[in-house]
């Protein structure tokens, strides 16, 4: 069998970062490369009407727009999987690429004359949360990164309208070689899609960085193939629709927010103007109780705009994985005992917790809210402050601040640039590492927010494993974020991280928190704890946000081909079959089977 391998990455402008996905993208490569191909077909589907089907989809996409063979096997797997045997639980008989909305048009009208289920995926990067696989095995896979076109910037206005195959990379190059004076917000990689992360409601880390919030227009193609666009949008020749949210009527933005009722074909953001200054900041605090003063200074900061960007908090265990395998500081059983951290923490200098924000504005601005930050942090005993100020050189006529003259190891993200250098740390618990991530939303209150960190610390503890902190401060909440990293090659470690990940979301439905985004394997779940109204007369326990979530998934998309389960999302004929996450008893069949038993056409 020949070895599979992915095509040079090289999108990175970043020294020696190109060197460290490709070491990786080989691995997984590796990893692939001796697991015998399990060829599916869509649920119901016999194989020669599946002959018939791929003819047409060959018709509408030409050859390279049908991916089959190894290029599939490699591309279109959950490489972070959980499952055993993903090609078994999540495998798909082909993947497509359109170019064109024109494309989707034709490929959905297929899947509804044949009712075969599709999952769309915009790049397939959303590693920790299924990447491109579909939640039912025999779904066939949209892939969008070919619908790659950055539609426009302006910096007048400050935003950007893309396609969903637009890499944060692509995005950034754009900008750079229109000399737009903007600055893009990006998330920890810069692989993915800016549209699907947004949609997914990822977030950035410059001030316009919550993602979800700044899209301004939306055109998405329904299940029947009908183009709409929202706001202004739905005027022909809008001149408002990247510049007002609203238009007439109900807006829908939201809706095509981590749903399953479209597929979007392109999106507007807004952005943050480039700065005529930037500060990058850094606090480091000794004690694990320090916590509950900074998170409520920082409640605080962000209340009368101090901080325009959202503080990231992270524990010395975040810091130790951005410097290698565990096994380098700790290579008993369990998780790292509180002792060997302190020890740790005096060996490398390094604090309890850290957070890294950003200045934006004026020098004026900057060193005023920089000596606020200053003397609010003054009330934690042993904090460590510190801010490394950038402005444009005027010298050289600049005006606004270069993006690219800000060192991404003091940046952090907080200057716009993409990068790829935090994929360093799936390799946490193994050389070849995965992980998926568990992110309750939590109140801005710092004894709340340590509350649940020392609960959860304790459960993450009982299967195992560290508490990785990346604790994200916004005004009003804060998403508590735990990375939860496994050694992809072992299954015992991959069990229990699942089995962590469960427990974890049954202990904060127990305060009242709920997951904000959720892995394919754990969708259902996450969505069942959004439980007000299960009890109602006649619900039989389904909760009223998800009746609604229903009524209209079946009203736009009846034959349910759409993205079946995403979110907890159901069509009605996939509805109550099973399909609960991992080991789904919606399945395609395996091509072996069907010629032993052909199924019929899909009624």
């Amino acid at each position: 069998m020949a070895p599979l391998a992915f095509p040079e990455f090289k999108l990175s402008h970043i020294d020696g970062e190109n060197e460290l996905v490709n070491v990786i993208l080989k691995r997984w490569a590796d990893s692939l490369s001796g697991q015998p191909t399990v060829e599916v077909l869509p649920p119901g589907i016999d194989v020669d009407t599946w002959k018939i089907v791929l003819a047409r989809f060959l018709e509408i996409l030409g050859e390279k727009g049908v991916i089959l063979g190894d290029e599939h096997k490699l591309n279109y797997l959950d490489i972070f999987s959980l499952a055993e045997n993903e090609q078994e639980v999540r495998g798909s008989p082909c993947a497509l690429r359109p170019t064109t909305v024109e494309h989707i048009q034709g490929i959905l009208k297929v899947a509804n004359e044949y009712k075969i289920p599709v999952w769309t995926v915009s790049r397939g990067r959303n590693l920790g949360y299924g990447a491109n696989a579909g939640r039912i095995r025999g779904s066939v896979i949209i892939d969008l990164q070919d619908m790659d076109k950055v539609l426009e910037i302006d910096d007048k206005y400050c935003y950007y309208t893309v396609e969903p195959g637009v890499s944060f990379f692509k995005l950034y190059e754009a900008i750079k070689e229109q000399k737009k004076n903007i600055w893009m917000s990006v998330p920890a990689l810069g692989w993915g899609s800016v549209v699907g992360n947004s949609l997914d409601r990822g977030w950035g880390y410059t001030p316009y960085g919550d993602h979800s919030n700044q899209i301004c227009g939306i055109e998405a193609v329904l299940a029947d193939g009908t183009i709409v666009r929202t706001g202004m949008g739905a005027m022909e020749n809008s001149k408002l629709a990247p510049l007002f949210r609203g238009g007439y009527g109900p807006t829908y933005e939201s809706m095509f927010l981590q749903s399953n009722f479209a597929i979007v074909t392109k999106l507007t953001l807004w952005a943050t103007p480039a700065p005529l200054g930037f500060m990058s900041c850094h606090i480091a605090v000794p004690k694990e109780t320090d916590m509950i003063p900074m998170i409520d200074i920082f409640r605080e900061l962000l209340k009368y705009d101090v901080i325009q960007n959202h503080p990231v908090v992270g524990n010395i265990l975040r810091e130790l994985g951005k410097r290698g395998t565990r096994s380098k500081w700790y290579d008993g059983k369990g998780a790292i005992p509180d002792w060997r951290l302190e020890e740790l923490a005096k060996e490398m200098d390094l604090s309890w917790w850290d957070a890294n924000w950003g200045l934006y504005g004026t020098r004026e601005q900057i060193e005023m809210n920089y000596r606020r930050c200053e003397e609010a942090f003054k009330t934690i005993p042993g904090a460590r402050i510190r801010g490394n100020a950038y402005y444009p050189d005027a010298s050289k006529g600049e005006k606004y601040l270069n993006p690219a003259a800000v060192p991404y190891h003091d940046a952090w993200l907080q200057n716009g640039v993409p990068s790829m250098y935090p994929i360093v740390s799936i390799q946490y618990r193994g050389l070849d590492g995965g992980h998926i991530s568990f992110s309750p939303i939590v109140p801005a209150d710092g004894q709340a927010s340590f509350d649940w960190y020392m609960e959860a610390k304790k459960v993450c503890a009982d299967f195992g494993f560290d508490f990785m902190a990346g604790v994200h401060v916004y005004q009003r909440h804060i998403a508590h974020l735990i990375m939860i990293y496994f050694d992809r090659m072992d299954q015992e470690d991959k069990t229990a991280a699942n089995d962590l990940f469960v427990a974890l979301v049954k202990k904060a439905r127990e305060h009242g928190y709920g997951e904000y985004r959720a892995h394919i394997d754990h969708m259902d779940l996450v969505a069942d704890q959004y439980d007000f109204g299960a009890k109602d007369e006649g619900a039989n326990g389904v909760p009223s946000l998800m009746r609604m979530n229903q009524r209209i998934k079946d009203a736009l998309d009846p034959n349910g081909v759409l993205s079946p389960g995403k979110q907890g999302i159901w069509p009605k004929r996939f509805r109550g079959k099973g399909a609960k996450g991992r080991g789904s008893e919606i399945r395609g069949s395996r091509i072996k089977d069907v010629k032993e038993e052909p199924t019929s056409n899909g009624e």
